[in-house]
């Protein structure tokens, strides 16, 4: 495999928060650094995260810190067995894949490579999401759908929230109509 580096900027779609993440992706798997300043209600927070997940694109550690507030570190063995960084079991988390934290669009990007979809296929799956600013980690169900080449649609079950994303050919949302747009 072709190791490779990357560095992508989102703006949400109002113009008023940005990410910026850098992805190193080699033979051991994938490493994930992102910065994001947000909104949430009235007000601004700002976020660091890194993910490591492996070559197949299974989460195996998350972290996510808000400055001066809320910080998470969560393990994976890849098969949905999750634990703290304490090592004690996180049953809730069970059978949970994939992370899906609310503050970037990148973690779209797990499922998408994952799943390795055909056209026309849905798949559901479950996934820990990591709301912001908290950071309180809860199952949910969502469902993806690739519709064309480079083009999926998210569905979030529980939510009825739907969206069609635009990706890259390394699968990285491009276009999160009403949420996000990439600027590099």
């Amino acid at each position: 495999m072709t190791a490779w580096k990357r560095t992508v900027q989102w703006a949400d779609w109002n113009g008023d928060g940005l990410e910026c993440l850098s992805i190193l992706h080699n033979d051991e798997g994938v490493l994930a650094d992102g910065i994001v300043t947000g909104h949430f209600e009235a007000s601004k927070y700002d976020l660091t995260y890194r993910l490591m997940i492996d070559p197949h694109w299974r989460v195996r550690e998350v972290r996510v810190q808000i400055a001066n507030g809320p910080r998470l570190h969560i393990l994976s063995d890849g098969c949905g067995r999750w634990v703290n960084e304490n090592g004690s079991g996180i049953s809730g988390l069970a059978r949970c894949i994939d992370v899906d934290i609310a503050a970037t669009p990148f973690t779209n990007t797990l499922p998408i490579r994952r799943l390795e979809q055909k056209t026309g296929v849905a798949q559901d799956i479950n996934a820990a999401y990591v709301s912001v600013p908290d950071l309180i980690v809860e199952p949910v169900k969502q469902r993806y759908t690739k519709l064309a080449g480079n083009r999926f649609l998210y569905e979030g079950i529980s939510t009825g929230f739907s969206a069609e994303l635009e990706v890259d050919g390394d699968g990285i949302v491009l276009d999160y109509p009403g949420v996000f747009r990439r600027l590099s």
